[in-house]
This record gives C-alpha cells, sequence and structure tokens, in this order.
C-alpha cells in the first residue's frame, strides 16, 4: 500500500464568528436615537513617564463586545457607545493592562486619558525546566511561577491583537507555496503554485482533535489543523496544556524568550507540543514551532508518519500589529526498512509557504491598505540545502 503524506493545514488566521460594526459605519446610524440612548468615549493612550502616544493598543467594552485600536499616536475613540456604566478594558502587547469604570452620558462625548506600564519581565536568574510529562495542565500559578505566568500573559496580549486586528479589518493574503520532498541533505521542489488566502479562516480548538477527516472536492482527507495564535490563547488550549520557561534565542541583534508547551498526558489523540518565541524588547511573538503528538494514534493510513512539524513565522507591519510571515512543515516519516538512505524525491514530504502580499478591506489606522513582501523565487526541480530550512532538524 502507498504512503499517504498527512495534510497540514495551515489556518493563517483566527476565525471570527462575525465582524464587529466599524466606527465609520456605526457613526452614521439614527441620529435622534445615539443622542437619546448613546454617547461616545475618547482620548490617548500614552507609555509610562514619557508620555509617549501609544500605538495599536486595544480599547475594549468587553460586556457590549466593543474593541478598537488606538492610533499611531495614541489616540482612541470608540463611538456609539450605549449610556451607563461599563468597564474599560485597555490592553497592549508589552504593557500591564488596566481596567476602568466609565459612565457614558446619552449624547455626550466622555475623555479619558490613559497611562500604561511597560511589563517587568525578569528572566535574567530563571532557571531554564526541562520539558516534562504534562500531569497537571493549566496557566502556571502567579505567585509560585511569575515568569512563566506573564510570558502567557503575553501570549495573550498577542492573541488579543491579533484577534482585533482580523476582526475589525479583514484582509486577505497572497501565499506563494512549494511541495517537495526532503532528503538526508537537500530538499527538491516538486510542485509551486500561489494562492489567495482569506485574513478571517473560521478554525476552534478541539483538545485531541488536531487530525480530522473533512470532504475536500467530494473526497474524504485526513488533515492536521495547525492551531492560530488566537487559539493558543483559548481557555481549551490554556486548561489541556502545561508551560515552563526555555531559555533564550539569539536572532540578530534581537533577544527571544522561549515559552515552551506540552500536551496534557490525558489527552489520548494527537495534539500538539511545541513552543512560542516572543521578542524580549517588543513582546510581539516571532515564531510558533508546533509538534504533533501521539503520532502512535493517527489514523491506521498514517502508521508511517513518525511525527508532523509546521514552523510558522511572523512579521510586524506596523509597532504592536504583526501578521504571518512564512510556513516551514515536514511529515517525518518512521526509517525505511533496511536503513535505506532516502532521497529527496521519495523522502520525507516537505510544504514552505510565503507571504507576498496582503491587502486590507479597510486598514487599521496609519497601516496602508496593500503590502508587499519578498517573493521567494522557488522553482520546480529546485534543490535548498537542509540548513537553510527552519523545519528541517531531525524529529
Amino acid at each position: 500500500m502507498p504512503f499517504r503524506a498527512l495534510a497540514v493545514i495551515v489556518a493563517l488566521l483566527i476565525g471570527a464568528p462575525g465582524l464587529s460594526t466599524p466606527d465609520w459605519l456605526a457613526a452614521h446610524g439614527p441620529v435622534a436615537e445615539a443622542q437619546a440612548t448613546r454617547g461616545s468615549l475618547s482620548g490617548v493612550v500614552r507609555s509610562g513617564p514619557a508620555r509617549v502616544g501609544l500605538p495599536y493598543v486595544v480599547v475594549s467594552i468587553p460586556s457590549l463586545g466593543i474593541e478598537r485600536f488606538s492610533g499611531a499616536n495614541g489616540v482612541y475613540q470608540l463611538l456609539n457607545v450605549p449610556t451607563g456604566e461599563h468597564e474599560l478594558l485597555v490592553r497592549r502587547i508589552g504593557f500591564v493592562p488596566r481596567r476602568f469604570s466609565i459612565r457614558i452620558e446619552p449624547g455626550q462625548r466622555t475623555t479619558l486619558d490613559i497611562d500604561l506600564e511597560q511589563v517587568p519581565v525578569r528572566l535574567a536568574g530563571m532557571t531554564v525546566t526541562p520539558v516534562q510529562p504534562c500531569k497537571s495542565p493549566g496557566v502556571p500559578d502567579s505567585l509560585r511561577s511569575p515568569e512563566v505566568w506573564q510570558l502567557v500573559a503575553t501570549l495573550r496580549e498577542n492573541a488579543a491583537a491579533y484577534r482585533v486586528l482580523v476582526t475589525n479589518y479583514p484582509f486577505a493574503y497572497v501565499q506563494a507555496r512549494a511541495f517537495g520532498g526532503i532528503g538526508d541533505t537537500m530538499a527538491v521542489l516538486q510542485t509551486i503554485d500561489s494562492i489567495a488566502v482569506p485574513g478571517t479562516a473560521e478554525v476552534s480548538y478541539r483538545p485531541g482533535r488536531i487530525v480530522t477527516t473533512v470532504t475536500v472536492n467530494s473526497r474524504r482527507e485526513t488533515i492536521m489543523r495547525i492551531p492560530t495564535i488566537v487559539e493558543l490563547a483559548d481557555k481549551q488550549f490554556l486548561a489541556n496544556h502545561c508551560f515552563s520557561y526555555g531559555g533564550t534565542e539569539q536572532v540578530g541583534d534581537a533577544t527571544w524568550y522561549r515559552l515552551d508547551m506540552r500536551a496534557a498526558d490525558k489527552l489520548r489523540s494527537p495534539d500538539v507540543h511545541g513552543a512560542v518565541y516572543l521578542d524580549s524588547a517588543t513582546s510581539q511573538l516571532r515564531r510558533l514551532d508546533l509538534e504533533l503528538s501521539r503520532p502512535d494514534r493517527l489514523p491506521s493510513q498514517f502508521r508511517g508518519v513518525l511525527t508532523v512539524r509546521a514552523i510558522t513565522t511572523f512579521v510586524q507591519i506596523a509597532p504592536g500589529l504583526g501578521i504571518i510571515d512564512g510556513l516551514c512543515a515536514v511529515n517525518w516519516l518512521k526509517p525505511p526498512r533496511g536503513g535505506a538512505v532516502r532521497s529527496a524525491n521519495v523522502g520525507h514530504p516537505i510544504e514552505l509557504q510565503q507571504s507576498v502580499a496582503y491587502q486590507f478591506k479597510v486598514p487599521p489606522p496609519d497601516v496602508a491598505l496593500v503590502g508587499t513582501r519578498p517573493t521567494p523565487g522557488w522553482a520546480r526541480g529546485q534543490a535548498l540545502s537542509r540548513q537553510g530550512l527552519s523545519c528541517a532538524a531531525e524529529p
């Protein structure tokens, strides 16, 4: 029976259950109703003692489902807010969140300027913890493991910013893709194409349900759905994984903190282990490295799979706003009988993706409507050294 590779499906961005009403539309509702039952809130969000305006702060009223970004100068504005008492939540990647009680008066503009303080992450003297079996999953205690708790909180702030981006400012990618095989020294690209990918692919995390069967073009296919950044901060994901500090990694002039994640031992079907890498200077997510857990529980047609590894990288398009840059994924197969050396043409299936363009329907404040990224220049039959592929390390 010929081997079938397990397709790796990457949901490039969080799926949103529905788009919030944008400010420009909300501002043109019935005037009489707005004056009678609604008001507005505005102000400036600044950073600490320097009082510099902070761009792309998430300003929200959770009970009303209202979430907006501040502009590049820190100015924010919430329009058509129902009158009454509300709790305001203000959060920015790398800063301590703040909550306020506000009162909105009918037909009135309420002004509230806000100062945020940077998160004091102190990891210099922290001991790197080897990854252990996950017997007690969940977010670490903030008193017993404050540093790890803070890294998880930083991941959640990245997720919040990502969610606001794709919910209020829908956009689409153009992805260049390459498929091929990776052998002992080289990877050979066999198929090249490009696709348009909406930024609101609907995916939801279910514990132990990473591998699932779907219908594609009237055919049943088994796929592995890679969790998105927002799913990594989902309550279900947090409750079914253990977290530990994995040390730092030097990337050029930048230092990245590594947060290790391991699927709970109680999950008896495939899920994901892995690590997230957070920039020590900006607290932004830079890389997501995931690996299939419990490959021994894959469907019988994939008994030849040793594991699946997928590395997603992110790029900043504005201060505090990141999008997906690229993907490198490999189906690592069990050694062939007799220990024969694999050639790239019959080796481990590999998939590469690179974002080459994106376009917003309505861009965030002070962000261009259209952006482009360098084109990888892949070609059919091209050979790539394993040393240049982030996902090419042996499992």
